[in-house]
């Protein structure tokens, strides 16, 4: 039986030869920004948009964003609690005060009551990021914005394909930034991009860009290296043969596979931006970008099937649940949580069958000691985070893979006697 893998990588292999030959050569500075600023259109085209701004991280346009939006300084920018743990860098040396809202019970969605209970008189901004593509009740998310006169930014990253009563997320808010990295539905090796129906906050971030030099072709032949390295890695008959067994086998003890995906590895309270940070995005990158955004409905509609196919054939219990989705919407699952009470004997069991799975890569705000200082709280998080299990979900998931996904968490339910409840 062939092992069904926790990912597969975005970017195909002609995409992967394109970077390193792209990479072996130069162009006219003019004829690199056309190609970015190509990239750009057409990636706020999809949202009705005005031409973003590309960036060397998302976490970098925020940066630019809190950097040039007005904002009182010193203020408080609230944050879900379960987030990239640099973006509380990013805050904190944009000149702000990082506040955590906790996640709803259960839930991929942000706790309005918190988040209402979190907003003081020196808050300045919200970022609403929603994880693992899952849509919130966004009529509520503006109704409180709009109340307090408390602005949001919307964190895409993770769902470029969402919508809340036919409307995309990312055009709720002020602007919405989003994630170019390893494995999002859109990849360019890194990078970020930043889309704003305020041309003239644009125009002023694209000022800001627009001074820094481009990074050292190494970076991205690395990130590409990377790219390389893991499509033969879970490439059959490699990963069934040799790689998950051996990830099975050392399971117990640790996930090296996850550390090796992550880009994060290490969490540091940072008294500057680092210098690769501070670099343009490459034409290289925006050359990939486009080919990507050629394919990516058709990704995404595929993903979204199987989604919605393993959705519909799992029913909550005590033991095993999947979140509830919110009226109206519809979700972009770029991943596909399960919500287990013994996580590590769930995907114990998910690997005798050969399915593959894995915990949060993210960080739960409150528990990275070097952030203690500033007094972060989220209980409903921190439990969501423990009880997490994501299994595999993506666009070339063939139909009889995802049905073996479904049966097998089927039979882990069935094993251990739970009763139905409704979802």
């Amino acid at each position: 039986m062939k092992a069904i893998p926790r990912i597969m990588p975005t970017l195909p292999a002609a995409d992967l030869f394109n970077i390193f030959r792209n990479l072996s050569r130069d162009i006219p500075e003019e004829d690199a920004q056309k190609i970015v600023s190509g990239f750009e259109t057409k990636f706020a085209e999809r949202y009705g948009l005005p031409r973003g701004v590309a960036t060397s991280r998302a976490r970098m346009a925020l940066y630019y964003l809190l950097k040039n939006m007005g904002l009182k300084p010193n203020g408080e920018v609230l944050i879900s609690a379960i987030h990239v743990a640099d973006f509380i860098n990013i805050i904190a040396l944009a000149g702000f005060k990082p506040v955590v809202v906790d996640l709803a019970h259960n839930s991929y969605n942000v706790d309005c009551d918190d988040l209402e209970r979190k907003i003081t008189k020196n808050s300045v901004l919200f970022l609403m990021t929603y994880l693992s593509g899952y849509v919130p009740d966004m009529e509520r998310i503006v109704e409180i914005s709009q109340k307090y006169k408390l602005p949001f930014i919307e964190d895409c990253s993770q769902a470029l394909d969402s919508y809340y009563k036919g409307q995309r997320l990312g055009t709720f808010g002020v602007a919405a930034i989003f994630s170019l990295s390893l494995f999002k539905s859109v990849t360019t090796l890194f990078g970020g991009m930043l889309i704003s129906r305020n041309e003239t906050l644009l125009s002023d971030i694209r000022q800001d860009v627009k001074s820094l030099k481009p990074p050292p072709k190494q970076l991205l032949v690395n990130e590409a290296i990377k790219n390389v390295v893991l499509k033969i890695v879970i490439s059959n008959p490699l990963f069934s043969a040799v790689v998950f067994p051996l990830m099975r086998w050392t399971l117990p003890v640790a996930d090296y596979f996850s550390k090796y995906q992550k880009s994060n590895k290490q969490v540091f309270l940072r008294d500057k931006i680092p210098d690769e940070f501070l670099v343009q995005y490459t034409w290289q990158q925006a050359i990939t970008g486009l080919s990507q955004l050629k394919t990516l409905d058709k990704r995404e509609r595929k993903r979204k099937e199987n989604a919605l196919y393993l959705y519909d054939n799992i029913v909550s219990d005590r033991n095993v649940a999947v979140p509830a989705l919110v009226k109206d919407s519809e979700n972009s699952f770029w991943l596909f949580p399960v919500i287990v009470n013994s996580p590590n004997e769930f995907r114990a069991f998910l690997a005798k069958t050969a399915i593959d799975s894995s915990k949060f890569l993210l960080s739960l705000l409150c528990e990275e000691k070097v952030f203690s200082h500033f007094k972060f709280n989220s209980d409903n998080a921190r439990e969501l985070k423990q009880k997490t299990v994501f299994v595999p979900m993506y666009s070339v998931l063939s139909k009889a893979q995802t049905e073996r996904i479904a049966q097998a968490i089927k039979k882990y339910q069935a094993i251990n006697g739970s009763n139905n409840d409704n979802r």
